[in-house]
């Protein structure tokens, strides 16, 4: 079709009509719990200062995160999560985002990062990280001068280290090990791309002291594969990128009900609508079924012949050379005379 200077081609909209089915209409529903829906997006700004290491944390956190990320980078004064959450999840929601990073910067609390997360257009928890300078006396470079090589979208083997991560009792850590598992687990899917582990995210926490609250180290590896004269090669960790040292702040626990209805799973698209009868899964994710038998007739089950049980009794006898039993006996006279009889038949024949 040719277009006329002067013209402007017209787009024609076809409506779509509404979903039939209940589970077509909840699965078309914006933040509906369905395992099919993309990763969640984290939302990543600062508020009106930010010094240049929290500006390397956002930025990092930014780049590693990418494309699940909306990044702003204008100021935004008068936001305080712990004292009014409406801002955040005005923002939150409005970039459809469920994942918050937050960073803050006062006399108070310098370079705090906030990580927040967002369940049914509300705040569900949040978690406060104090970035300490490096112990060694270096600097945390701008982030135009880091060099990490890691591909877009690709997912961190992600290790936490230490007795904290394990405490059940402790909230915090909880928290934080959540939040950093939803924001850089990536898509997730039923294989993985060996060529696409590429790198390691390591978050050790050190042993609490004196009732201190343990430092958080994060640390990036690339994964270096050389050649071990085996079949599978010898695999090396290199460090790069930057090194974070976090204190954790002040933490924010979501309500009992609120986190229960939270952690709910919806069915995956490859399960099953009904489930069967008599068919489990294991703790290993095998499926085991369990098969119910009718009454066999046995009947016409064939049993032990004489002649067998005849040549047992001899070789019992010969071997112990002791006084044959009764049984034997009878039984010997039963097989002599079958015997005496199938000889006369063969005669008359």
């Amino acid at each position: 079709m040719a277009i006329h200077r002067g013209c402007h081609p017209i787009l024609i909209l076809h409506p779509i009509g509404k979903p039939k089915t209940r589970a077509l209409r909840v699965s078309s529903k914006p933040g509906s719990r369905n395992s099919s829906n993309p990763p969640k997006k984290t939302l990543i700004f600062h508020g009106a200062k930010c010094p240049q290491p929290l500006d390397t944390v956002l930025k990092t956190f930014h780049a590693l995160t990418k494309p699940h990320n909306v990044l702003f980078h204008k100021k935004n004064e008068n936001l305080h999560p712990y004292e009014n959450s409406e801002s955040l999840e005005f923002l939150a929601n409005k970039n459809e985002c469920g994942l918050v990073a937050f960073g803050s910067h006062n006399k108070k609390r310098p370079n705090c990062v906030t990580l927040a997360r967002i369940y049914n257009s509300e705040l569900l928890d949040l978690v406060e990280l104090m970035l300490l300078p490096p112990r060694d006396g270096e600097t945390i470079p701008p982030f135009k001068e880091l060099v990490m090589d890691v591909g877009l979208g690709l997912r961190p083997m992600m290790l936490f280290s230490g007795s904290p991560w394990d405490d059940p009792t402790s909230t915090a850590h909880i928290i934080l090990k959540s939040a950093l598992l939803d924001m850089f687990k990536g898509e997730e899917t039923n294989q993985v791309d060996v060529e696409g582990l590429q790198y390691v995210m390591m978050v050790g926490a050190e042993e609490p002291q004196d009732g201190l609250s343990p430092i958080i180290h994060m640390r990036w590896y690339r994964v270096v594969t050389k050649r071990s004269g085996h079949k599978l090669p010898r695999v090396e960790l290199q460090e790069v990128g930057p090194k974070f040292d976090f204190k954790v702040g002040r933490t924010r626990q979501a309500a009992p009900e609120v986190q229960k209805e939270s952690m709910k799973q919806g069915k995956r698209p490859n399960e099953e609508a009904r489930t069967k009868k008599n068919v489990t899964m294991d703790s290993m994710g095998d499926k085991i079924g369990r098969v119910h038998l009718g009454k066999q007739d046995l009947s016409d089950l064939q049993t032990r012949k004489m002649k067998g049980l005849k040549r047992r009794a001899g070789m019992e006898s010969s071997d112990e050379e002791d006084e044959p039993s009764a049984d034997m006996m009878e039984v010997d006279e039963v097989s002599s005379d079958e015997e005496i009889e199938s000889h006369k038949k063969a005669r008359k024949n």
